[in-house]
């Protein structure tokens, strides 16, 4: 336990503190936009992007913690969508940000490597196997009580296939540029 607290836990620091919270308000901003890719029935939202960024910078130990904060904030502001806050999908929240942070946290991603690209590609599709296709719709059926084959073919949530690969575009266009810059490359990989 002691090694992957060493690896991944970064020193707690006002600006750590401050990054963080600075990358919350752009997940709670950016969270509000969204692109229609297939009309009416596939839009893409964009705080995939302050995700990759907070595990990133925060790693998954802090990640989540992260992640935690910023659901019950969003929640607590009316960012719900005036759905009742419900303990399940912000554990989910944690979970996923224990991902961000495992495979983004201090990793340094070069657009012209393949590798880099598969690896962003298997992170992608792990996070999302895991909170867009496997826990959200068990999660909705337990509560809301719409079964999983009606979201996914009536409602359409099997087109979410289609957004991995923008994902990883994003992804590899932006993080990599990002850790090029040298005042922004030092909360990223140091």
């Amino acid at each position: 336990m002691k090694k992957f607290t060493d690896k991944y836990l970064p020193k707690i620091t006002t600006r750590l503190t401050v990054t963080l919270a600075m990358l919350m308000a752009l997940k709670f901003i950016i969270g509000k936009l969204s692109v229609w890719i297939i009309p009416g029935t596939l839009k893409v939202g964009f705080s995939f992007v302050p995700n990759v960024l907070i595990g990133a910078v925060a790693g998954p130990i802090i990640a989540p913690i992260t992640f935690v904060l910023s659901d019950i904030i969003n929640m607590a502001t009316g960012g719900g969508g005036g759905s009742h806050f419900i303990l399940a999908f912000t554990l989910l929240e944690a979970v996923q940000g224990f991902f961000y942070g495992l495979f983004f946290y201090k990793k340094r991603l070069d657009a012209k490597s393949i590798k880099d690209w598969a690896y962003t590609s298997f992170a992608v599709i792990v996070i999302m196997l895991i909170g867009t296709f496997i826990f959200t719709p068990l999660l909705i059926q337990i509560y809301f009580k719409i079964p999983i084959k009606v979201q996914y073919f009536a409602q359409g949530r099997i087109f979410k296939i289609f957004e991995i690969p923008v994902r990883i575009i994003i992804i590899m266009l932006i993080v990599p540029a990002l850790q090029k810059i040298p005042s922004v490359k030092k909360y990223i990989l140091n």
